[in-house]
């Protein structure tokens, strides 16, 4: 571990896990601010989500289609952890990699910028992530497979895996439970409705924005829905864009549907100001993956423009802003976005200590 949490999360001269920091952007819809610049550009700030947030929510790692035969392994990085999922005889298990820091005896200095390296080491939690790797016909003994099994594969701390009708979710934390009356009430807003079910085609995309950004904007709309204690929001447009109803599954499913398509976004961050897309279109016949790219690029390019202006914001890069007040949040998904960061982060092992 990098960060002891009982030190608390500094920078910028703020703290993140004080009440204050977060007060503005808390206030009543029309008056409330954006959050400081320093969430979405400080490299202190993804240390607390990796406590707060990547440690303690369900994630949404990919589906049951893309790991169909027993052995298949679906690498996905949590936060700064490296866990894997396993298709086994009577189901799924999720473990933590048997190599976390790869071949190294610490972590390199190159890896501890806050961004993803690309390293033939996948198994590291600060690495980049390859796609699933089949268990062919050698079973789980593959080569590729040993920096995340091991030779013991069973002596490997497990996580949490739960499901969402195909989706695959873990949870690194023991003691949280599955929401299941919570998601069954989101599954109702028709995402997996018939054919829905079925991953037909998938694609990984990459673009240079925060996460919480890209999450905003992929997802903004009117909000028909919400469930602020599980975290999940859903909405729906009339701006003539193809897709009709969206919803967010905070920290990382973005679930978007048009016509009988859904397409389904497990957002993953690769640095403080780029998030990696790995997206699955389902339903009975999907055209091609061409239009939601499209799409997403379309919504993406808001989420962009909306990391360079808030990271800029107080800085030489942005001079009038030196000393200003900061915007107000005038987007309504964006409000319940900053809502579900402050109240995770007001769980931190930090705040609690500071406080006996």
């Amino acid at each position: 571990m990098l960060h002891r949490p009982e030190l608390g999360y500094y920078d910028e001269g703020q703290d993140f896990v004080a009440p204050t920091f977060y007060e503005k952007s808390l206030n009543a819809p029309g008056s409330a601010r954006m959050l400081p610049p320093s969430v979405f550009r400080s490299r202190v700030f993804p240390l607390l989500e990796d406590e707060v947030i990547w440690a303690k929510d369900w994630i949404c790692v990919g589906c049951e289609q893309q790991i169909p035969n027993t052995g298949d392994l679906l690498p996905f990085t949590v936060g700064v952890h490296g866990i894997h999922i396993q298709r086994v005889a009577d189901g799924f298990e999720a473990r933590f990699n048997k190599a976390q820091h790869g071949g190294c005896r610490i972590i390199p200095a190159q890896c501890q910028t806050g961004t993803k390296t690309r390293c033939s080491f996948t198994s590291c939690g600060y690495s980049r992530d390859r796609d699933v790797i089949p268990a062919t016909e050698l079973g789980s003994d593959t080569p590729e497979m040993h920096q995340y099994l091991g030779l013991q594969p069973e002596r490997l701390l497990k996580a949490q895996v739960a499901t969402l009708h195909s989706l695959l979710f873990v949870n690194l934390d023991p003691s949280t439970s599955v929401p299941a009356r919570s998601w069954d009430e989101l599954g109702s807003f028709g995402f997996f409705d018939g054919d829905a079910r079925t991953r037909r085609a998938g694609k990984w995309l990459e673009y240079d924005a925060n996460w919480k950004l890209l999450g905003q904007h992929l997802t903004r709309g009117v909000p028909i829905s919400a469930n602020d204690d599980d975290g999940w929001i859903v909405t729906e447009n009339s701006d003539g864009s193809p897709v009709v109803r969206a919803a967010w599954l905070f920290p990382n499913l973005v679930l978007m549907k048009a016509g009988d398509e859904t397409c389904v976004i497990a957002l993953q961050p690769t640095a403080v100001g780029r998030t990696m897309c790995r997206i699955g279109i389902y339903g009975a016949n999907p055209t091609s993956l061409a239009p939601w790219q499209v799409l997403i690029d379309r919504l993406a390019e808001g989420a962009i423009d909306a990391h360079r202006f808030i990271s800029n914001w107080g800085t030489a890069s942005q001079p009038e802003s030196i000393g200003r007040e900061l915007p107000y949040q005038a987007d309504a998904v964006g409000l319940w976005m900053q809502e579900q960061i402050a109240k995770r982060a007001g769980k931190s092992q930090a705040k609690h200590l500071a406080s006996l």
